[in-house]
């Protein structure tokens, strides 16, 4: 009876992966992106694992007692292999899949069957070495409860600091200020180049006619966890550690070794000796934690960074149920399945969006800060917006150019409250994209539609993030068409921390 359970704990352990996957390994990569404890949602998926274990378990031994054993054991063979894929198939290279979930189903079904009726002693030899590799894979559900509980006793860093003159009644600032602005995946050909007809952008239309517009700007990397500390710091980071204590190590490109990163080695140090005050509203890294000895003020959010349909804002018996009523959609409709996750993605990335953009104002609108950086969440998938309705949605039906309607709002509503400002013609603005349009990335994804198909020209990808600089009293349009590296804005910021005019 044991070694049926620990294949049963084994099963459950592997079916489930898909919710918490991200958590092995020391996770990581999720804990360097959410603001909150994950021991919650770690004992709620050890929970499910035993829960499922359990109820497999139930399953099979009344069977074993009726005599229907084996024929229960073929169909649990049949179909978890198939299952197991499908469940799995993120994980794995879009060239693998294309194509072949299917025809590994239809031939592994088949196969067994022909084994069972023409070939009996094969079949129970490979049954018997299925029995094997359930048992074995109890060891893996041993190591992934292990891995959960570690990554339990995580303690995340600070979410917030606020400084003295954040808060209350304070005399106006008369300071040079610069505000930096960071899109998360704002593509110049979509915004500018290629833009849709029926897409309506006139605050990017604005900036664009009394600032300098870079045309052919150069990526420094795919993912923002890299490109934001290579902005920060004037280096190529193309690899990091993030270990248990909140400590931050890049690896910088063409020099050997992890090298610890703080504050200290950032733009913001420099703005802080220069005299200025320093602030972050931003979205995705735990700008608090890691920056915190050169910001005077800081505030970050992420509410939608985990797998599996969980969040911290859930109650504990939500992010129970989840999963296991996840996996229960899986058997009727992989594809309802899947849909019911992106709903569910778009309504953690909307609470996300609106904390970002209620912070981002809310210290704007104090005009106290001289050295400000905003990394807001959009235009990133899933897309929050709705052209059609002209509000936001809850559900999995927008497209990229939905999101950037909401983009230009936002800067819409920065423009408004910078312009607003004693201090607006002695304001540097940067606003750019960390890079650009990722299709390939998220073509196979739910949150693909056709209007994404059509605007990407088939998944054609454009690598140019928009960059926009806006110096102070500038109101003319310029173009800048050559080749640009976007790690050049880190050498505009320490030209405008020196007040010494920018050349391009």
């Amino acid at each position: 009876m044991f070694k049926k359970f620990c294949q049963c704990f084994g099963i459950a352990s592997i079916i489930l992966a898909g919710s918490y996957g991200d958590f092995l390994g020391g996770g990581a990569d999720v804990r360097m992106h959410v603001p909150f404890s994950l021991a919650p949602i770690c004992v709620a998926q050890i929970l499910d694992i035993l829960l499922l274990a359990l109820v497999l378990f139930l399953i099979l031994a009344p069977v074993r007692r009726l005599g229907l054993y084996d024929w229960a054991r073929l169909v649990l063979a049949l179909l978890i292999p198939p299952y197991l894929l499908q469940r799995i198939q993120s994980f794995l290279p879009d060239s693998f899949l294309t194509g072949r979930v299917v025809t590994f189903s239809i031939i592994w079904i088949a196969g067994l069957l022909l084994l069972r009726l023409r070939f009996p002693r094969s079949y129970k030899r490979t049954m018997r070495t299925a029995s094997a590799v359930a048992t074995f894979v109890a060891l893996f559900a041993v190591w992934s409860v292990a891995q959960l509980l570690w990554v339990a006793t995580w303690k995340p860093g600070p979410q917030q600091k606020i400084a003295a003159w954040a808060s209350g009644t304070q005399p106006a600032r008369q300071h040079p200020l610069i505000v930096w602005v960071l899109f998360d995946e704002l593509s110049y050909d979509q915004t500018f180049e290629h833009r849709a007809r029926d897409l309506q952008m006139p605050n990017f239309d604005q900036l664009r006619s009394e600032s300098t517009t870079f045309t052919n700007a150069q990526p420094i990397g795919y993912y923002t966890k890299r490109i934001i500390p290579s902005l920060f710091t004037g280096q190529i980071v193309d690899d990091f550690k993030y270990d248990m204590k909140n400590r931050f190590s890049v690896h910088y490109t063409g020099q050997k070794g992890f090298h610890p990163l703080t504050g200290s080695g950032t733009v913001f140090a420099d703005a802080q000796q220069a005299g200025f005050r320093t602030a972050v509203v931003g979205w995705y890294n735990p700008y608090c934690t890691i920056y915190a000895s050169a910001l005077d003020n800081c505030y970050w959010t992420n509410h939608d960074k985990l797998d599996g349909p969980m969040g911290e804002n859930e109650t504990f018996r939500s992010n129970v149920y989840r999963p296991l009523r996840q996996f229960t959609q899986d058997i009727k409709s992989s594809r309802r399945a899947n849909r019911d996750i992106c709903n569910y993605d778009v309504q953690q990335r909307l609470k996300t969006h609106l904390d970002l953009e209620d912070h981002a104002l809310q210290l704007l609108h104090t005009d106290q800060a001289d050295f400000v950086f905003l990394h807001m969440s959009t235009p990133h998938s899933p897309n929050i917006w709705s052209r059609i309705n002209d509000d936001y949605t809850q559900v999995c039906d927008s497209s990229y150019l939905d999101n950037l309607e909401l983009a230009d709002r936002v800067l819409g509503k920065i423009l408004t409250t910078l312009k607003a400002s004693p201090r607006w013609n002695d304001t540097t603005l940067i606003v750019q994209g960390d890079h650009s349009w990722r299709v390939e990335t998220w073509e196979d994804t739910p949150t693909w539609t056709e209007e994404d198909d059509a605007a990407s020209k088939a998944a054609t990808f454009d690598p140019r993030p928009a960059l926009i600089i806006h110096q102070p009293g500038q109101s003319d349009a310029k173009t800048v068409g050559e080749p640009w590296s976007l790690l050049k804005v880190h050498t505009v910021l320490e030209q405008s921390i020196a007040g010494k005019p920018s050349a391009y």
